[in-house]
């Protein structure tokens, strides 16, 4: 009976281990995790860095014999991520951390391109499109 109750426990853990990994906070596509602390505005996050992230939009391109062309697209690019664990940021404040941690975390990221980069911010969480040479340069 014990046999059988151990062979049972291991294959549950076999199929369950899958799904408790997303569930306890282990992201697969992430590629770099660092905790950075900022002392003059009292924040500390989480930065995470998945160098392939979808995206794809829509663009209308009026033509000049006043027509429209509608184009597609879709691709992958880095996305740099900040998950603020203590502390709390304005808005505009927010912007201006997350692009100095994402020098901080990798300094090879492109600082021009970072700079004209919209960042989106819901809540604790802040996100930023560039991409991280010196990580990238080690994937397959």
């Amino acid at each position: 009976m014990r046999a059988v109750l151990r062979v049972t426990g291991a294959l549950m853990l076999c199929l369950l281990g899958p799904l408790a990994a997303p569930a306890a906070g282990f992201d697969e596509d992430v590629e770099l995790e660092r905790t950075v602390r900022d002392d003059d505005r009292g924040v500390r996050a989480i930065v995470r860095y998945r160098p392939f992230v979808m995206t794809g939009g829509r663009e209308e391109i009026l033509n000049g014999n006043g027509t429209v062309t509608v184009l597609h697209w879709d691709g992958f690019v880095g996305q740099f991520e900040a998950e603020v664990i203590a502390g709390h940021l304005a808005d505009d404040d927010a912007e201006a951390f997350l692009r100095e941690a994402v020098v901080a975390v990798c300094p090879s990221v492109d600082a021009d391109v970072l700079a004209g980069e919209w960042v989106q911010v819901s809540g604790n969480r802040l996100l930023v499109f560039a991409q991280c040479p010196a990580i990238d340069e080690t994937l397959d």
